[in-house]
Parts: C-alpha cells; structure tokens; sequence
C-alpha cells in the first residue's frame, strides 16, 4: 500500500508538471504570435505580406521564439509520457493490491482447516 501511495504522489507531481509544460507552450506559441504581429505592424505598408512574413521569420528574435516554441513542445511531450507513465503503473499496483486484499480472505479460510 506504501508503494501504491508513493506512485499516486509521483503522478500528481508529474500531472502538475505537464500542465505546467502545456502553459510554458502556449506561452511559446503566444510570444511567436506577438513577435509576428510587431513585424507586420512595424512593416512599410508598400511591402507585399510574402516579404514581409520572410523579413519577420529571419530577424533573430524569431528564431530564438521559435526555438523557445520547439524546446517547450518537446518538453510537454516528455512530461506527458512520464505523466502516463506514473498514471499506469499506479493503476497496475492497484489492480494488484486488489487482487491480494480479495484473495485474503479465501487464505483465512483455508488455513482454518489445516493443522
């Protein structure tokens, strides 16, 4: 039972930390969005949207967002899989403790009889 508690602690903080994960992500994604709108915003209005989106997408501020994007996507994905990890192996030793609390009960029996 202790180590059944242990693994429902281990994925409450891995839940935590993937939801955590999806905000840094979207908050990636947000600041891709913002840096693209200052482009188009600060952009001559004689330029066509095609020059102005490959002008925007090559500054280094783009790309270290897009970076940030790509680091907080790969972060959320291994947090996800430690998460359901945790959440599957909890649910096995569930499944187990079940198994041999109900099983208990018969051994009482048996044991009566025996000398």
């Amino acid at each position: 039972m202790q180590l059944f508690s242990e693994y429902v602690q281990w994925q409450n903080f891995a839940a935590t930390e993937f939801a955590l994960a999806e905000v840094a992500e979207e908050r990636a994604e947000a600041d891709v969005r913002r840096i693209e709108a200052q482009g188009f915003v600060l952009a001559d209005p004689k330029s066509k949207v095609t020059d102005t989106r490959a002008a925007i997408n090559t500054t280094k501020e783009m790309r270290e967002a897009r970076d940030r994007v790509l680091d907080a996507y790969a972060t959320r994905k291994l947090t996800g899989v430690i998460s359901a990890n945790c959440e599957r192996t909890a649910a096995l030793l569930s499944r187990e403790l079940s198994r041999r609390i109900g099983g208990a009960d018969m051994m009482r029996r048996q044991a009566r009889w025996q000398p």
